[in-house]
């Protein structure tokens, strides 16, 4: 049985979960595409802005959906490594690189679509969201990337969390998590309904929140 009707439904019962420290002064970041809907309807809650952490996940040749790596963009400190199934694989880092290489350029190109006013993070406190995590490589590489752009704060905002996918989260604050090691196959089965977010999806949800997320704005705004 789903947890969610659809990503509004997740949105809806993260932003019931959000403590009351979480507020517009926090950058709510998305992993898009599919954690975009979701952050953008946090976003709009707190009265916040909404940006973007472009993470592509690398699978497995012949088993894509098996996480070996996650990539932030085309630097050696823009890699997070799962050492040990690599090892397991008899893979060399040249080839885990060059595995790397597709999604690199999948990076360089949302980034060209999506980030020409991109959001600054340094000395911000900043929440970084997903429709849900399968293995947690891609959430790592997020929170380092974050970490690099100098953010003072790192939390996590996620529907659901398959098995033990959570762990090694260190020094993450808030890990905001309705559904944590949930026993599914995947994160789709978690929604009853769960749609690919497209591009034009991802800009029109940028260019909302750029419109009415302003000082002043948002429910908790209104409620301080």
């Amino acid at each position: 049985m789903a947890f969610y009707r659809d990503r509004a439904d997740a949105a809806e019962d993260l932003i019931r979960h959000l403590p009351d420290e979480v507020d517009r002064t926090w950058v709510v970041l998305a992993l898009p595409r599919g954690g975009v809907p979701i952050a953008a309807a946090i976003a709009a809650h707190l009265g916040a802005r909404l940006g973007l952490l472009i993470v592509r996940k690398v699978g497995v040749p012949g088993n894509p959906e098996l996480a070996l790596a996650a990539v932030t963009g085309a630097g050696p400190d823009e890699i997070v490594v799962n050492d040990a199934l690599r090892r397991a694989l008899g893979l060399s880092d040249a080839e885990v690189l060059e595995l790397a290489r597709p999604e690199v350029e999948e990076i360089a190109r949302r980034r060209r679509l999506w980030l020409a006013d991109e959001v600054p993070l340094a000395s911000r406190p900043v929440l970084i969201v997903d429709d849900g995590v399968a293995t947690g490589a891609t959430l790592r590489a997020a929170v380092e990337a974050a970490r690099r752009r100098g953010a003072a704060r790192i939390g996590v905002a996620l529907p659901v969390a398959l098995g033990t996918s959570l762990l090694g989260l260190s020094h993450v604050s808030p890990v905001v998590c309705p559904h944590p090691a949930a026993g599914l196959s995947a994160v789709g089965a978690a929604y009853s309904d769960f749609p690919q977010v497209s591009d034009s999806e991802v800009t029109m949800y940028l260019s909302q929140i750029a419109t009415d997320a302003r000082p002043g704005c948002g429910p908790k705004a209104d409620e301080q």
